[in-house]
């Protein structure tokens, strides 16, 4: 059986070929022994796209990251890595990461090496396969499992506490859709009911609002399965890849939030190449592996024009000055760094420096979200209530003129 590989030399050049053999583990591993980096390696005739295969299983990262700790310690201690997955994968907890540990034993038993039976599982991250190649081949396995845990971490903490700032605000809007659901649905209809039967001249807000409750409480069997439909719609537009590309496009680009988000991925990419780098991988190939990494299409692609770049000798800071999708403050650091040779560490410094801008645009963006939420909802309430209660003051007018 025929496979197309593109794998990188030591040397950082990336080479695409096709191997003949048994199994794809079979030229990994053939690849492995000439010291070569695999990068992707899949049956030919099969169509090759950026986006990885969807996963079925996710591994909890945190489960990852203490399983990882362990296993270092029991590295440090002069364990064996075969001895040390043996004592490591019945006391995992999570149930995925302990059957696909198992399998990795099995595979280390038999003779493979431990990247290339991690990479044959489909669920550990890009990056710490990568990386436990660079350490397997540079014989610093801990000091770059120890540099993936601290990636993984700071990771996970910005992940974390952005996440927790949208808990408030998600809650608030949910809150307020529903309070306005039920005056629409329930409220305003009772009120309807009162005014037609005192058969008066009711002002134009007070019809208006009636009119639109009666519209989706007369059409509420057919509104449900219409929304559902669109968003059916939609989750399917956008697993094609006009769609995909339209929102990850869309995450660039957007009013205030496109900025955050470059912000972040311009993070996410330095700690990627940093801990890459560190590792020992040369940068073509740090390249290849963040660009898998990387989760949009976008940015994705602006790494792929680097890499041609690169791979003709150019600085890696011209080249993604090119593509037009990086910050200029990442790419003068990036660019000192490499003019003094320690590019590695001031990507780390690039990529500590926009978490933290993260942190505090976001922040402030979010203390702006709750007030507006409220003024909104506050806004709507009180336009309801006049224009529910004006005809009752109209009628109060109207009866006392009389009398």
């Amino acid at each position: 059986m025929e496979f197309v590989c593109k794998y990188a030399k030591p040397n950082g050049e990336i080479v695409k070929s096709v191997f003949s053999a048994e199994s794809m583990d079979e030229v990994r591993h053939r690849l492995q022994e000439q010291g070569f980096l695999p990068i992707s390696v899949r049956p030919k005739g099969w169509s090759l796209s950026f986006r990885p295969r969807a996963r079925t299983e996710q591994i909890n990262p945190e489960d990852f990251i203490v399983f990882n700790q362990q296993f270092i310690a029991l590295i440090k201690a002069g364990l064996p890595i075969l001895r040390s997955l043996d004592l490591l994968k019945d006391r995992v907890k999570n149930p995925v990461l302990r059957r696909h540990l198992q399998d990795v034993r099995d595979r280390v038993y038999s003779g493979t090496m431990l990247s290339d039976a991690l990479r044959s599982q489909h669920v550990f991250p890009t990056v710490y396969t990568a990386s436990v190649f660079a350490g397997e081949r540079s014989g610093n396995l801990v000091e770059v499992i120890t540099r993936y845990v601290q990636y993984e971490k700071t990771l996970n903490t910005v992940r974390k506490r952005f996440l927790n700032s949208l808990i408030y605000p998600a809650f608030l809007i949910v809150l307020s859709i529903a309070m306005v659901a039920v005056i629409l649905t329930f409220v305003i209809p009772r009120f309807a009911e009162l005014y037609e039967g005192l058969n008066a001249s009711l002002p134009l807000a007070t019809r208006v609002l009636i009119a639109v409750s009666s519209v989706i409480q007369g059409n509420f069997i057919l509104i449900g399965p219409l929304l559902v439909g669109m968003a059916i719609l939609l989750k399917i537009w956008t697993s094609t890849a006009g769609g995909l590309n339209w929102v990850d496009h869309l995450k660039l680009t957007a009013p205030i939030l496109g900025n955050l988000w470059m912000m972040f991925s311009m993070a996410q990419l330095s700690r990627t190449l940093s801990t890459l780098l560190q590792g020992g991988i040369p940068l073509v190939a740090a390249l290849e592996v963040a660009r898998e990494a990387s989760g949009n299409r976008v940015i994705g692609n602006s790494i792929a024009e680097t890499i041609t770049q690169v791979s003709e000798g150019k600085p890696l800071s011209d080249s993604l000055e090119r593509s037009g999708h990086f910050p200029d403050l990442a790419l003068e650091m990036i660019r000192v760094g490499e003019q003094t040779g320690s590019l590695p560490d001031m990507l780390n410094h690039v990529a500590d420096f926009y978490d933290e801008d993260v942190n505090i645009r976001s922040t402030a963006l979010l203390s702006w979200v709750e007030p507006i939420i409220l003024i909104f909802v506050a806004v709507f309430v009180a336009t309801v209530l006049i224009s529910l209660y004006l005809p009752i003051f109209s009628i109060r007018s109207a009866v006392g003129a009389a009398g």
